[in-house]
C-alpha cells in the first residue's frame, strides 16, 4: 500500500500547486469559459475538490447525503478549497494506512455507474480524475499566457529530498 500512499501524497502536491497558481491568477481568467475544462477554472477546481471529499466520505462508509452539493462548493472561495482539500489528502492517508483487504473490496454506492464500484477502484479513479482536471486548468491557464508548474512525480521528489526543483 505504500505506492498508493505515495501516489495519493503526490495528488496533494500536485492540487497544492494548482489551487497556489489559481489564486493568483486574476479572477476573469477563474470565471471565464474555459473549453476543455468543467466550464470555468474556478468550477473545474470546486469540482475536483467536491469528487476528492465524495470518494473519501464513501471509502470512509459515511452516507454520501453527508456532502455538500456542487453548489455549495462553488460558492467558496480558492483558499477554502484548498484547505479542503488538504484536509481530504490527510484523510485518504489515513483511510488506506488502516483500510484492511475486506475495506478494500467494500463496495461504493454510486447510482450514477450501472455497475459495480470498489473502494479501491475509488481510490484510483479519485487519482485519475484530479489529475485530468488538474491537466484541463493547466492547459487553459497555459494557453491565456500563464506561466503553469509542472507537476511530475520526480519533481515532488526532489523538493522532498532537498533538490532544486
Amino acid at each position: 500500500m505504500q505506492e498508493l500512499i505515495d501516489l495519493y501524497r503526490h495528488n496533494a502536491w500536485a492540487n497544492e500547486r494548482v489551487f497556489a497558481l489559481a489564486e493568483t491568477v486574476e479572477a476573469r481568467l477563474l470565471e471565464a469559459d474555459a473549453p476543455g475544462t468543467h466550464g470555468t477554472v474556478k468550477c473545474t477546481l470546486a469540482h475536483l475538490a467536491r469528487v476528492e471529499y465524495l470518494y473519501l466520505t464513501m471509502i470512509e462508509g459515511k452516507p454520501r447525503e453527508s456532502v455538500k452539493p456542487y453548489e455549495a462548493y462553488a460558492a467558496h472561495d480558492l483558499a477554502w478549497m484548498r484547505r479542503h482539500l488538504h484536509a481530504s489528502s490527510e484523510g485518504f492517508v489515513r483511510a488506506i494506512e488502516s483500510a484492511t483487504p475486506e475495506a478494500f473490496a467494500r463496495r461504493l454506492d454510486i447510482p450514477v455507474l450501472p455497475f459495480p464500484v470498489t473502494a479501491r477502484d475509488g481510490l484510483l479513479q479519485v487519482l485519475t480524475h484530479s489529475s485530468q482536471h488538474r491537466a484541463q486548468v493547466l492547459s487553459w491557464l497555459s494557453a491565456q499566457g500563464v506561466p503553469t508548474p509542472d507537476l511530475d512525480y520526480v519533481l515532488m521528489l526532489g523538493e522532498q529530498r532537498g533538490g532544486s526543483s
